[in-house]
């Protein structure tokens, strides 16, 4: 797995969060209903709104995310999250009905492998990409996670705590041709009170949750956010398509909490990321898993050349 190159996108996307942070997309006329506006000003920003956030919910009916079976329920290890002493690990449910007999027979033996006693891999913790839709659970417990810049021509969504970006191309088709990249090509429009968002191109090398489920190059994801609550909820609706992993569409559910970093802690906002210039420690995440449970678990990525 060769490493994507951050830098120069992450500078790019932060210069645009100084420049444009207080800038929303054109404002409606009287006439239409107004656009959500995800980015009041250069401090608000969005975290999941419970201790599982990164997981996704299931829909009220019909085909739904991977979760975790009966009998090995993921429980979560508070603000530590995976901590050093008694981790839990995530188990998936192969028996749900979206997967295809490959997916399904790769993760039973990576469940076989994690009830083995390997520690799984999870991107974030390994300092790679989330991919979509995974972005949306790409979380470091008890952490600002999703920042939103909002132009007339994109939207841009910033995973702060190493700025990876992602970017949404307004009121544009897609592309006829695409390479596939980690993050595919996403462009966008609003429905009145929603920010919809169609994604292709993605390559296979990342998975669609923490459950360790694959997918294939023909991955289709359709987001739709939207402010409830008042605006103090973004609440995210995803559809998945992939004919080449999953035997039907599913939908799944991210809820997102506001969050005013300068008003509620202002050390939030200088937090700093092993990820972005510490690639060669054996391990980099928020919890320590100690010399036994790094030992063998996949390399964190390092560029091979200058991307600037």
């Amino acid at each position: 797995m060769t490493h994507p190159s951050f830098s120069a996108r992450a500078g790019s996307a932060l210069a645009a969060v100084l420049a444009l942070s207080l800038i929303s997309a054109a404002p409606a006329s009287p006439a239409q209903t107004p656009i959500p506006n995800f980015a009041p000003n250069d401090h608000t920003s969005w975290q999941p709104d419970r201790l599982d956030g990164d997981n996704f919910l299931p829909p009220e009916s019909g085909p739904g995310p991977i979760v975790s079976p009966p009998d090995h329920p993921y429980r979560p290890n508070g603000v530590s999250d995976f901590a050093s002493t008694d981790p839990t690990f995530r188990i998936a449910e192969i028996s749900n009905p979206i997967l295809q007999p490959w997916a399904r027979e790769e993760m039973r033996r990576d469940n076989d492998e994690v009830l083995a006693g390997k520690v799984p891999f999870v991107a974030r913790e390994r300092c790679y990409p989330a991919g979509v839709p995974a972005f949306l659970i790409f979380r470091r417990v008890g952490a600002p996670m999703l920042f939103f810049v909002q132009t007339p021509k994109e939207v841009l969504m910033i995973w702060r705590v190493d700025q990876q970006v992602r970017h949404i191309y307004l009121n544009v088709p897609h592309s006829a041709k695409l390479t596939p990249s980690w993050y595919g090509e996403s462009v966008g429009r609003y429905e009145g009170d929603t920010l919809v968002v169609d994604t292709i191109g993605l390559n296979a090398k990342t998975y669609v949750d923490n459950y360790r489920t694959p997918h294939s190059e023909r991955l289709h994801v359709v987001e739709r956010f939207r402010l409830i609550d008042g605006g103090k909820t973004l609440e995210v609706r995803v559809r998945v398509e992939d004919p080449g992993a999953f035997v039907t569409p599913w939908n799944a559910v991210q809820r997102f909490e506001r969050f005013e970093g300068e008003r509620n802690n202002p050390g939030e906002l200088g937090q700093e990321s092993l990820c972005a210039d510490s690639a060669d420690l054996p391990y980099v995440d928020y919890g320590n898993y100690g010399e036994t449970h790094t030992r063998g678990l996949i390399p964190i990525p390092q560029a091979v050349r200058p991307d600037f």
